[in-house]
């Protein structure tokens, strides 16, 4: 194997900089575990007869008791209708959902959904 040369030595620190910098991201982000994985999902909500609480305010109020709070629940909200509400949530999240008092029904979409502003 030939010796260094002085040229060859900045691209050896840059190629060497980089490797770490690889290994330091790589052990950074944990792997990914199975049900947390992010996805959109839609919930049919049943719909109060009394028609005194407002529809959206309602359905963040269902979706705050899986994720802890109602600003939580607005943030990973994608629309929200009177008896329905999309939301991007990891699978054991949906399933908890599932299980919320007032909640009918939790599905994945199939749809996909824009995510560069298109």
């Amino acid at each position: 194997m030939k010796k260094p040369t002085r040229q060859m030595v900045p691209a050896l620190a840059i190629l060497a900089l980089s490797v770490a910098g690889l290994a330091v991201a790589a052990a950074a982000a944990p792997p990914t575990r199975r049900g947390q994985e992010v996805h959109l999902f839609e919930a049919t909500v049943r719909v109060a007869d009394d028609g005194v609480e407002d529809p959206d305010e309602y359905n963040y109020r269902l979706l705050a008791t899986v994720l802890g709070s109602v600003e939580a629940a607005q943030n990973v909200t994608y629309e929200t209708y009177p008896g329905t509400f999309s939301a991007f949530l990891t699978n054991n999240q949906a399933r908890r959902l599932s299980k919320v008092p007032g909640v009918l029904e939790v599905r994945q979409r199939d749809d996909p959904v824009p995510t560069d502003g298109q």
